[in-house]
């Protein structure tokens, strides 16, 4: 049976302005399916949710501004991603692919789904490339990565610079240097945003990450830290004052990060006894996840957890978009260096020791 969905979503720089948003569409689903809407705004996560009765789903209210929505439904999980903002959508298709459902009437989803969609067939390029030459992902000295990022690069700048006033640009920004930690590249674009085009959450959080990562330059102050570690005791940054410290960012659920983990124990070996302090600070939402791989990676240093995790104050402060990360730290609690591993961490501290004979 064909079920209608509609749905007036909230949002808002253009469009019904402080009538609200309305979603309309059509969508086969069985009687009584839960259609889920969660966005974060400000720092705050938001939800509202509908069950399909009578061949009609409705939600309304009124957004800000434009907001990155996740739609999700109980049959099955599935998830719809579109940009919310106050105007008329329209939405088709069926539970089965929730995720394929057509979108229309969305300025900036369309906008940015447009970009998207041209990302996504730079990426499969560059992915039959690496499989047609058998180079590594983690070559980044290879033509096809070079060539990768020009593309990505360029069409991320031709992008903003049509479009200074969307917030689909910014988003767009993000999508493309905040979740690679490009930040010459994103503060490259930002510069290109209009005056309107850097008052939405989105540009908010460019400008912030631009301003973390100067912040977290060597010869600056690292950001206070206070934590609990494994045992419940409190553990602040700035009480380590005289001692140098080595803050290694983790997860249990990161490869990369617990491939360092042997290194990290030689490492703590080595120098526990030469005065710098070694913290692991790992950022799992799943305290018995943590507690776990510390055992079965024998970390046996101070080990702290930040509950808010990637999405918390210390990834915020710290400008931590990627895992693993660290940050080395003198005795006066200015920073050294940062993201350093492998043998570039250790010849760092071997270097750092002989300095200090």
């Amino acid at each position: 049976m064909q079920l209608f969905f509609y749905a007036v979503i909230l949002s808002g720089i253009t469009g019904f302005g402080s009538e609200g948003y309305v979603i309309e569409g059509s969508i086969l689903a069985p009687e009584g399916t839960q259609i889920r809407m969660t966005y974060q705004y400000l720092g705050k996560n938001i939800a509202d949710s509908a069950l399909v009765q009578n061949n009609k789903v409705i939600f309304k209210g009124t957004l800000p501004e434009a907001v990155l929505c996740t739609l999700s439904n109980s049959a099955n999980q599935q998830l719809k991603i579109i940009v919310a903002q106050n105007e008329h959508i329209r939405l088709s298709g069926s539970v089965k692919e929730f995720y394929h459902m057509t979108v229309e009437g969305g300025c900036e989803n369309d906008l940015f789904f447009a970009f998207k969609q041209k990302s996504m067939g730079i990426t499969a390029d560059y992915r039959a490339q690496l499989a047609a030459t058998k180079e590594t992902i983690h070559n980044k000295g290879s033509a096809a990565y070079i060539r990768f990022h020009v593309r990505v690069d360029s069409l991320t700048l031709a992008f903003v610079a049509e479009h200074p006033d969307a917030a689909a640009a910014s988003l767009a920004i993000i999508n493309s240097h905040l979740n690679s930690t490009d930040v010459l590249k994103a503060e490259q674009c930002y510069a290109i945003l209009s005056g309107r085009g850097k008052n939405n959450q989105y540009a908010k959080r460019i400008k912030l990450f631009i301003a973390t990562d100067k912040a977290m330059k060597a010869g600056n102050y690292a950001p206070e830290l206070v934590l609990k570690d494994s045992n419940g005791d409190v553990f602040k940054l700035s009480a380590q004052r005289g001692k140098y410290v080595l803050l290694d960012f983790w997860a249990s659920w990161c490869g990369p990060c617990r491939e360092e983990h042997p290194l990290l124990r030689k490492l703590y070996q080595d120098f526990k006894n030469k005065g710098i302090v070694f913290v692991s600070v790992s950022m799992d939402t799943n305290l018995k996840n943590w507690k776990n791989a510390v055992a079965d990676d024998q970390l046996i240093w101070r080990q702290l957890n930040d509950p808010g995790a990637m999405s918390g104050m210390v990834a915020g402060n710290y400008g931590i978009k990627a895992l693993p990360f660290n940050c080395i730290i003198d005795p006066e609690g200015k920073i050294l260096a940062t993201k350093l591993r492998g043998e570039d961490l250790e010849n760092f501290l071997v270097s750092l020791m002989k300095k200090e004979k």
